[in-house]
Formats: C-alpha cells, sequence, structure tokens
C-alpha cells in the first residue's frame, strides 16, 4: 500500500496524453481507494475513469478495448456502491456497464476477456439483486454469468481466472439457496465452488485471493451446519475456513480481505462454542479474531462497519472479565 501511495504521487507530475490510459489509471486509484475503504474518493476515481472512456470513445465509438475497459470501471463503480448499500445505483451501473460489454461483443463476439467481464458484472448484479429479495432476477442473472463462464472455459479450460470467477459465482449461488432455505442444493452448489477452487489452485497455488474465497465458502458451509443443527461439522468447516485464510495471509500478510474474513471466522467459531459451553476455547478464538480486526483497521482505518465490529466484540469481551471479575 505504500508503494501505491508513492506512485499516485508521481502521477501528478506525469502528463496522461491518451483519455483511454486515463481511464486506466483512475480506475486503478479508484481500486486503491477502494481496498483503504475511502469510498468518496473511490467513487470519484471511478467516475473520471467512465469520463475519460466516454472522451475516449467519441473519436473511436468501435473500440473494444475501451468499452470492455468502460463496463469494468462501471463493474468497480457498481461493486462499491452495492458495499454501501446503494443498491439502486449498483443497478443503473452494472446496466450500463452491461450495455457496454455488449456493444463490445457486437465487435468481437468471441473475445474471451470481454466475456469475462461481462460474467463478473452479471454476477455482482445477482448480488444485488438478491440483497433486494428479488431471487428470481438473481437466478436469471447467475445463470447467465455461469452460462459466460463455462463458454470461456471451452475456449481456455486451465484458465485460473476463469476458474476463480466461476467458483465465486457458485458460492453466490449456494447462498442464495440457503435464503430460499434449499438447504441441499446450497451444500451442492458449496462443493462444486470448492472442486472449482482446488482446479484453479493446481494452476495458481499461490493466489491468495482464491484461497481467499475458498475459505468464504467454507465459512459459508459452516454457517449452514450450524442452521442445520450438525455443530461438529459446522466446527470443522469453520476450521478449513480459518486455514484457508491463513494460506492466504502467508502470501500476502496485509490482505485486508483475509484478515476480515479470518476475524469474521474466528468469531463464528467461538460463538459456537459459547453455545456448546466451550467457553474457554470461544474466548481464545473471539480474542484472536480481535487481533485480525485490528490488524485490518491498522491499515484501514476509514471502514466504519469493521470498527463497529471490532468495538461490539471488545465491549462483550469487557463484559466477559468484569463477569469473571464479580463471579
Amino acid at each position: 500500500y505504500g508503494e501505491c501511495k508513492s506512485l499516485l504521487g508521481v502521477r501528478d507530475e506525469l502528463w496522461i496524453k491518451s483519455d483511454y490510459l486515463l481511464g486506466l489509471i483512475s480506475r486503478a486509484e479508484g481500486f486503491y481507494y477502494t481496498v483503504l475503504a475511502r469510498s468518496a474518493e473511490a467513487k470519484q476515481e471511478y467516475l473520471e475513469a467512465v469520463a475519460a472512456y466516454d472522451r475516449a470513445l467519441i473519436t473511436n465509438p468501435d473500440d473494444r478495448d475501451t468499452l470492455r475497459s468502460k463496463g469494468f470501471a462501471l463493474l468497480s463503480l457498481g461493486q462499491l456502491q452495492s458495499g454501501l448499500s446503494e443498491l439502486d445505483a449498483a443497478k443503473q451501473s452494472f446496466s450500463e456497464a452491461i450495455a457496454a460489454l455488449n456493444s463490445a461483443l457486437l465487435i468481437s463476439p468471441d473475445y474471451r476477456p470481454i466475456i469475462n467481464t461481462k460474467g463478473l458484472v452479471l454476477w455482482s448484479l445477482g448480488g444485488v439483486q438478491e440483497s433486494l429479495r428479488d431471487f428470481e432476477a438473481a437466478k436469471q442473472s447467475y445463470s447467465e454469468a455461469l452460462a459466460a463462464y463455462n463458454s470461456d472455459l471451452l475456449i481456455a479450460p486451465d484458465n485460473d481466472t476463469i476458474l476463480y470467477s466461476k467458483g465465486n459465482l457458485l458460492g453466490s449461488l449456494g447462498d442464495l439457496q440457503v435464503e430460499l432455505n434449499e438447504f441441499e442444493s446450497a451444500k451442492q452448489f458449496y462443493s462444486e465452488a470448492l472442486a472449482t477452487y482446488n482446479s484453479a489452485l493446481l494452476i495458481a497455488p499461490d493466489n491468495n485471493g482464491i484461497l481467499n474465497n475458498k475459505g468464504s465458502v467454507f465459512h459459508s458451509l459452516g454457517d449452514l451446519q450450524v442452521k442445520l443443527n450438525e455443530f461438529e461439522s459446522a466446527k470443522q468447516f469453520y476450521l478449513e475456513a480459518i486455514a484457508a485464510y491463513n494460506s492466504a495471509l502467508i502470501i500476502a500478510p496485509d490482505s485486508i480481505s483475509a484478515l476480515n474474513n479470518k476475524g469474521n471466522a474466528l468469531r463464528s467459531l467461538g460463538d459456537l462454542q459459547e453455545k456448546l459451553s466451550e467457553r474457554q476455547e470461544a474466548l481464545k478464538n473471539w480474542q484472536e479474531a480481535l487481533e485480525m480486526l485490528n490488524r485490518y483497521l491498522g491499515i484501514a482505518p476509514n471502514d466504519d462497519s469493521v470498527r463497529n465490529m471490532r468495538d461490539l466484540l471488545q465491549e462483550y469481551l469487557d463484559n466477559l472479565d468484569e463477569d469473571t471479575v464479580s463471579s
């Protein structure tokens, strides 16, 4: 993150002649701010990227790379808006992204980067629709995204990026089935997601993003097993999730996504152990969860949702200490 900050300092000294390149740089800067939970700055950069691509398209309206890059910038903007619960704005951004990508596909219908990006947009749109409880629309978006990835994998079956994206989508389909109380179907999607991640890891064993999201699927399976009162199985899945996050953090020790996810998994494991009257084990995992969240906030101090989670956990642990002293 320090190197990124230094590069942004250099940017002010550069004359960027091309609107297309300006769009690429603005989107990269927006992603940097997104990672550090500096949402207002991230949003501004994504909007500047889209504006730069629009200027480039005035002179070259049929440039597939500019259209794809515009779609990607709108995807990033929509994901940011979704994370801020600005769901209607996110839907609009995703719709505009799909329009740009469809225009690119008219020019190059078999160009894999465009197909893959469209799959990412459809996956993200499905997540927003699911949040809005529009489950049929979410199913449709997820199905279209899955078709895009499967089509892409026919051309490049050993592409770890596509496998990663497909694994993410299958995990989301599992989450949707849980929402619909279709638990056996959910387990099947989660199992397929894990198998897809494992295939990707055979190709790219040091991809911390794949390891991180593999952990998230294990966490979801643990939550599902708790819902089904299968507590020992749930405990095992939480431990698998933590192991996956640990592997991701060995590769990228400051990955704030892995730090946050590991903290959440430790907290879930602690909650389950408390429920099973395993108080000492629960305390140990809650304290480690607190450590993960503090490490996260040391890197991204502007993330209010994580800070609130950390403060609630700290308050709960403080109250437990007081109860122990008084008893």
